[in-house]
Order: C-alpha cells, then structure tokens, then sequence
C-alpha cells in the first residue's frame, strides 16, 4: 500500500469539485484555507497526469500521453519539502508518494539544493516519459521563460510576472494550468482573475473553507478559529482574500448569518437594486423583511446577473411578490437607444419602482450613513441574513476600504443593500387576495391607500 498510495486517494467533495472541472476548463485554482488538503489533491492530481493511471471514479482531465510540465512553490526549499515529498515520499523512501517506484525512471539532483530535484523523469502507462522540471518563485521571471509545456502546477500563490510566464508556456500546447493557496496576498492581480468572478471563459475557482473539510468536528474547527486574528481568519479557515482592517463591516459572520426562515406573511418588506450596466458591475438585488416589533432587518433572497436585458432581470425580481422596489440616482439616467430612463423601463416590466430614487430620511443620499446604520444594525443583532446568500456573502468578505475610501469593486450586491435599508420606511407586507395588487397600479408606501409614492 505504501507504494501503491495513489490508488486509495479519496478527496473531500471541494477537491473533487476542483478535479472535475478540469475537464472543461483549462485553467482553475483551488483557493481553500490552511491544512485543508490544496497541496494534496494538488499533487495527487499531477501524479495522476505524469503516470496516465486515474482511479475509476475519476471524471476530470485526463492526459492520454507523455509530455513536459512544470511544478513550483515559493522557494527551492517549499518545492522540496512539500511537493517532491508529496510526489515521491520522504527522501530514501522514494516510491511511497503518489509516483510508485516502479513509474520513476530518474531523478535529477539541483545542484544548489541539498535533497532537492532539477527535474524528473516518469513513465507513462501508455509508454514513453513525463519530464517534470522543478521550479520556485524566488528564481525570479527568466527561470520561467523559454520552454513549451503541456501544464504547469503553481502551489501557493505566484507572483503576477511568473503566473504570466507560465500561461506562455503553455499557448502553444493549450496545456493546463493550476493553483492551489491560501489567499494571504487579498486581492491580487492573480486572484482578480479568477475571484469572484473569472476574467476568462478559460479559468474557473472553486473555493475551499473549513466547513468543507469533513474530518474536522465543530469544537476543532472553533479551536482552529481562536489561533488566528480576526482579520485574517476569513484567508486562513474559509479560502477569502485577505483584507486586513480595511473591511467596511468588521463583524464576524456568525453574527449576522442565520438560516433560511419562512417569513410571516405580515412582515413588510421591500427590494433595494443596484442598475449595474457593465461587465464588471452587473445588476443586483436583494429582498429585506422587517421584524418591526423587534426591529430586526432579515435579508432573505439575492439576486446578481451579468446579463443585459432588463426583462431577465425583472423576471427573477418579480419572483419575489408585489413588493416596493428602492433604486438608486442613476436610475434617472436615459437609455441611449430609446431615451426611456431606466427607473421606467423597469416599471414597464412590472417592477414596482419607488417614484423617487432612494434618500435618507432627510432627503440626502451620501454612502456613510447607510454603512453605518447597516454596521450599527450588524452589531446590536438588529440585521441578520440568510446563510445559504452565496452572492451576499462573497461580497461582504471583499467589501473593504483603501485608504479610508470604499473600493468601487465586487460591492454590487453591498449597494442594493444599502438601498434597501435606506428605504425600509416604505416596506410593504405582501397584499392578500382582498387587496390585490397589480402592476402599474399606484401604491402608497404606507399601505394606507393606494396612491402617490410608486408610479
């Protein structure tokens, strides 16, 4: 079995989520917390690809023949410690990582690392050898140029030139490149990539925390929990870009996460979207329902769309009932094709738009208010949202200032919000079958009669 450790391999279902998708992508990164197995399923799927020997339920890339790859960590002594020994075993033992014996044809000492390799020859189930050249980051740039390769391992988070270097090696082929790390460097060029949204139809990320590691119990986790500062935990327990103390809403998630509820038909509630209208802002909405004997604000659906048409949009909002619909300034702005603004365009779907973009109270509409109230509201338990808001919450992880100012990216979903809350005074409790509601109907926020506010 020592020699053999490669057919009892059994990754994690995230693991395996990222195996799976190297069939269709050619690019991925396994982006987990600390000692939740990357460099494992990492290495066990190199050693896969260099033998051509794949276990039975395997359903991700396969590499039917020979060919050149690279594999590389931070420095010539991580790439030795953690995956030559991954790969081959612990030195004088060699066989008894996920390459046995019988497939290593010849390891090449470097000349400057003691126990450490140049490279490597492996046989290939369907004859011939797999050539893998040893790399770190710390060689700089020119070590990763001049070379033609079939796929290419980073483990742990490389440097923007040499992640570019690396992709250059494999135009040729239309090879394979991979990832795993913890994202201790926070929003990086790299990362921006892939997270959290790919920059290419070619890459994909799938995300790693400590709840997708089975084998760890509740107490463990909370006991791992403790080990790290609060400002790095969502990096090292739950595979978060590092933000550091430049989160708008510094609160743990716990405080503000609960489950999916059923909510009582006479809570009031409203919608708060954010237009979008480009690539890199794409529409977003979220549903709010207030508690008001309790005065607790419950965020209970999300939506986030790349698409351009206003009717998809409208579509999945509808979804949620007849409800009071607060948009923000821009949705004065014209189309340019028809010159309709868009706050109209969404009524002409059905959308119950407020008739004026959303205001404070006292009729101002800067951003520093409505953060923090919804912070306020965050730490005194008066705003809670739904756990399984996958979208709400990968923006409320990146959600940060630079330099005191609110970075203007992946806060889509953060702004609907926003909205939402500065226009809880005209939620509405979805009407029964004795008051329909119907649209384009005139509505009064208050639920008294039916006119002014929404046109």
């Amino acid at each position: 079995m020592r020699t053999k450790k490669l057919a009892f391999y059994k990754p994690y279902p995230k693991v395996v989520e990222f195996h799976n998708n190297g069939r269709e992508f050619r690019f991925r990164l396994l982006m987990a917390g600390n000692q939740l197995g990357k460099s494992h399923g990492g290495s066990a799927e190199m050693g896969m690809h260099f033998t051509g020997m794949y276990p039975d339920w395997w359903q991700g890339r396969r590499v039917e023949k020979p060919g050149r790859y690279w594999v590389g960590g931070i420095t010539s002594l991580t790439t030795r410690d953690v995956i030559q020994r991954k790969l081959f075993g612990e030195p004088g033992e060699e066989g008894t990582g996920w390459i046995p014996k019988d497939f290593i044809e010849k390891l090449v000492p470097s000349r400057g690392v003691p126990g450490a390799y140049d490279y490597a020859l492996i046989k290939h189930a369907k004859g011939g050898a797999t050539y893998v050249g040893f790399k770190s980051y710390e060689q700089g740039r020119e070590k990763w140029m001049a070379d033609t390769l079939d796929g290419i391992w980073w483990d742990e988070e490389p440097p923007q030139d040499i992640w570019t270097e690396g992709v250059a090696r494999l135009t040729a082929t239309q090879g394979f490149g991979m990832m795993t790390f913890t994202p201790m460097k926070g929003m990086s060029d790299v990362v921006r990539g892939f997270y959290p949204t790919p920059d290419s139809p070619e890459k994909v990320v799938t995300r790693m925390g400590i709840k997708d590691a089975p084998h760890l119990t509740a107490a463990m986790r909370e006991t791992i929990l403790l080990q790290y500062p609060e400002h790095e935990r969502a990096a090292r327990l739950e595979g978060i870009p590092k933000m550091g103390s430049g989160l708008v809403y510094p609160v743990p998630e716990s405080v503000v996460a609960e489950a999916p509820m059923e909510i009582p038909h006479f809570w009031r509630r409203i919608i708060g979207i954010d237009l979008g209208g480009s690539p890199k802002h794409p529409m977003s909405a979220v549903a709010i329902a207030h508690d008001a004997e309790l005065d607790v604000a419950h965020v209970y659906a999300c939506y986030k769309s790349h698409q351009p048409q206003i009717s998809i949009h409208a579509s999945a909002i509808r979804t949620w009932g007849p409800l009071p619909v607060a948009w923000p300034r821009d949705g004065w702005t014209r189309d340019r094709n028809d010159g309709t603004r868009f706050s109209d365009l969404y009524r002409e779907e059905g959308i119950r738009m407020l008739a004026e973009h959303t205001t404070h109270p006292d009729g101002s509409y800067s951003v520093e208010p409505g953060i923090a109230e919804i912070y306020n509201r965050m730490v005194t338990g008066k705003f809670r949202v739904a756990y399984h808001l996958t979208d709400w919450w990968d923006e409320f992880k990146l959600y940060h200032r630079d330099n005191g100012r609110i970075v203007k990216a992946y806060d889509d979903v953060m702004d609907a919000t926003r909205y939402a809350m500065m226009s809880l005074r005209f939620a509405s409790a979805i009407r029964t079958r004795a008051y329909p509601v119907m649209a384009g109907m005139d509505y009064d926020p208050l639920g008294s009669s039916p006119r002014s506010r929404m046109q």
